[in-house]
């Protein structure tokens, strides 16, 4: 894109299919009830300049940039998407819309205008997640209205990192910088408002990722957990997904140090780091695993 002017200079983004679907952009998913929030994404011809080995945007990955994850995101007219988003009917309004914001030399630019045309139309809360920008970029996007930032670290140690989506990646992004960016993040937007995500699956132990988790807490940093995925097309695609117990069991230590206030002294592990029991009352463990949401 090209700035001219005050002239809108955005011409595609990306939805993602369910939320394309509640925009009438997509006709062919229903929903008992449709998802509140609305998530788009950065358009950008090609891949993504990061190079993740888990991510079908990757720069060197053969899948199709119409994904991300496993969630497909077709391409439409911005104009289009801000035309349907301010005509939805009362009870099909979002209550909140995430951009996910691609890696390429005109992000930000793109990110400020896309804001810009919503706030327009809607007072709806915007989260963004981004790679690492500056602290002033950080400024400026609370200026103009965003509320919550993501930037995700993926990995749970500073080795996957590197070798997921660092120098041995060939991806442009470091554990250092990222902490930093995130830890930037604490001083412009309020506690509670900065958010990262974890991919479990990727080859870390128990201890080291709920031990991340319990850090990250401990600064005030959401964190949200996915399991790995492979997706056809990346270099990850022969990975296998983490086995169902052992992403449970993580799930649940994240539940406890977060909601819970528990601590990595409330786990006992195995030699090889995995969880082999949780330190609280039995009854009261499976009150929490039985009502929690």
């Amino acid at each position: 894109t090209k700035t001219l002017g005050n002239l809108m200079t955005i011409d595609k983004i990306r939805v993602s299919i369910g939320s394309a679907s509640v925009l009438g952009l997509y006709n062919s998913v229903r929903f008992k009830d449709p998802p509140t929030t609305c998530y788009i994404m950065t358009y950008k011809q090609g891949h993504c300049v990061a190079n993740c080995g888990f991510c079908p945007q990757a720069r060197e990955s053969e899948g199709s940039t119409e994904n991300l994850s496993r969630v497909n995101w077709p391409e439409y007219s911005f104009k289009e998407f801000l035309t349907r988003l301010s005509y939805l009917v009362p009870n099909k309004r979002f209550k909140r819309l995430c951009i996910q914001t691609l890696n390429y030399s005109e992000n930000f630019h793109d990110l400020i205008e896309i804001i810009t045309e919503i706030k327009k139309i809607t007072d709806v809360p915007i989260s963004v997640a981004t790679p690492p920008i500056s602290k002033e970029n950080m400024r400026e996007l609370k200026l103009i209205g965003v509320d919550r930032i993501g930037i995700a670290l993926d990995a749970s140690t500073r080795e996957i990192f590197n070798n997921v989506k660092g120098k041995n990646a060939n991806g442009p992004y470091s554990w250092e910088k990222h902490f930093t960016s995130i830890e930037e993040a604490l001083d412009i937007f309020t506690d509670g408002q900065v958010t990262t995500h974890l991919i479990v699956g990727l080859g870390e132990t128990s201890k080291e990722i709920l031990e991340l988790i319990q850090n990250l807490n401990d600064l005030k940093i959401s964190v949200g957990l996915f399991a790995f995925t492979p997706i056809k097309g990346t270099k990850l695609e022969n990975l296998e997904s983490p086995e169902l117990l052992y992403f449970r069991k993580i799930q649940l230590g994240r539940y406890l140090i977060i909601k819970r206030d528990k601590q990595l002294n409330d786990f006992t592990f195995n030699s090889k780091g995995n969880i082999i029991k949780f330190n609280i009352n039995k009854k009261e463990l499976w009150n929490i695993i039985n009502t929690s949401d």
